[in-house]
Formats: C-alpha cells, structure tokens, sequence
C-alpha cells in the first residue's frame, strides 16, 4: 500500500500509546476492492489513519471514506469468537431456548417502551435532532436497515443501553452528553446499535431480568438453575466485546472508541480535568 501523508504527531503519540515500540503492530494483507490486489499494511496505521492508504496498483483509496457504509454487513463478520462460543454453549443447552422464549413473553417489550415514555424523552426531528443524527450516522455507517427509537433519559450516571426484540430501542443517558465528545457518543451509540445487530435483545432481556430480579426471572431461575444462569451471564459479558467491534466499525476512529473506555473508568468532569490529564498509555499498560 501506499501512504498518502505521513501521520501527525499526534498520531504517532497514540500509536506508541497502544502499540510500544517494543511491542511493534502487527501487518496484514488487504485485498483492494478496486482491482483485487493485495496490499500490505501495518495495522496500526491503518486503523489510526485508514484515509491516508491506497492501493499500491490501482492507487485508489484501500478503506471506505468515514461515511461510506458498510454494505450488505451482517453481524457475523465482526462476532467475537468468545461470544460466538458462549452463544453457541447457551442455544444447545437442552431447554434453554424455550425458556427464553417463556421469560420473554412474560417480559415482553412492551413495558419497557411504557418506562422510557414515562422517564425519558423521544428523540424526532422536533426533540433533540442532534442525537437522532447520531444514531441516523451510526445506523448508516453500519449499514442497518432499521432505525431504533431513540429516547435521551436524565441520570448523573454515564450510562446507553438498548432493548427491545419487536420494537428496537436506545436510551441514552444525560451524564454522557456532559462527558462525551460528539466523536466518543458515536462509538458509544455503535456499540449499542451492535447489539441490536447481532440479535441480542432477546437474550440481554432474560440475563438482565435474571440479574435485576423480580416475579418472573425468580420463576425462571428456579426452572433454568445455577449452572444455566452462569451460562447466560457469561455470555452477556462476552456480548459486549462484538458490540465493541461494532463501535469502531460505527465510529471510524480508534482513539475515540479507546477514550470512551478511559472515560467510563475515570470520567471527565470539571474537578478531574483542572488537575490532571488522563493518559492514555498507563491505562492501556
């Protein structure tokens, strides 16, 4: 491949953040999608700068621009493996999938979508469109056919999440809006937007029922059992490493998708960023 500028020093600065020198990044070959020929690239290169590479033989540019969107993408291209595994470990547990599916009908999506309308705030052309385009530019970006409600709810807890197996939601909480960069809630919205894609409503609906409690999971812990509850709440956690692929995809930019993690870990209220700067390097370390 052929770099069209060398990278900033900035970009430098966060290269040697995640990848050391000593720890150099890996290579990989890249077919191009213009003429087919294979393209070597540093990784690290190309994920800090992926608009400065084209082809070495067709000289046209070797990644999509940032708001290209990703065609014909299924969520399949981007599971990780241990969420794969997990998944895979739950839906051939005899019974498991059945019971899922009673747990829901019991659940259902409906009285979530009555909490949100009673506590939060639909988001419409006329009602915060500022966040609606976000989600619009993640959904684009990701190439997904349908477009979730949006809902912003007031919490002093950083906080997005998404529901709905009928009906696909997102909230967004407010503290993220004081903390969070446009650059970094687009990540975050990928992330959740990731979720939806890859089809986990259904079962993040049981393992947080499972989790929270309440009439209706304590049937169905007493029907699933400790061994079963373990399999479901491993995988809500493995869940959560695809819906991290599915932000950089969403967001186009490896440095925000790392500093929503910093942010989540340290925040970035007025008291903390008078004092110090967080670092990026000791926290990947």
């Amino acid at each position: 491949a052929q770099m069209v500028s060398r990278p900033d020093s900035a970009d430098h600065r966060l290269q040697d953040e995640i990848w050391p020198p000593d720890q150099p990044a890996p290579t990989r070959f890249v077919r191009c999608r213009h003429c087919g020929r294979k393209n070597r690239v540093s990784v690290a290169r190309a994920a800090l700068t992926p608009g400065r590479h084209s082809c070495g033989g067709c000289h046209a540019s070797l990644f999509l621009g940032p708001d290209e969107p990703l065609t014909d993408l299924g969520s399949e291209a981007y599971q990780h493996g241990l969420d794969r595994r997990s998944l895979a470990a739950l839906r051939s547990t005899p019974g498991v999938p059945s019971m899922v599916r009673w747990l829901y009908e019991r659940i259902g999506d409906r009285s979530a979508q009555l909490l949100f309308m009673s506590e939060a705030i639909q988001c419409s052309d006329e009602q915060f469109p500022e966040l609606l385009a976000l989600v619009e530019r993640a959904r684009s970006r990701l190439g997904m056919p349908v477009m979730p409600k949006v809902y912003l709810g007031e919490s002093p807890y950083m906080n997005a999440m998404t529901t709905g197996v009928r009906e696909p939601v997102i909230v967004v909480r407010s503290a993220l809006l004081d903390q969070m960069d446009d650059a970094e809630l687009l990540a975050i919205i990928g992330h959740e937007l990731g979720h939806l894609h890859s089809d986990h409503a259904l079962y993040h609906s049981v393992a947080n029922a499972l989790a929270a409690g309440g009439a209706a999971a304590s049937s169905m812990v007493r029907l699933l059992g400790t061994p079963i509850q373990h399999l479901l709440l491993r995988w809500l956690r493995h869940s959560e490493l695809t819906a991290d692929r599915a932000a950089l995809l969403a967001s186009r930019d490896l440095s925000a998708c790392i500093g929503v993690m910093l942010t989540f870990a340290g925040g970035n209220r007025p008291g903390t960023s008078r004092r110090t700067q967080m670092r990026l390097g000791p926290f990947v370390r």
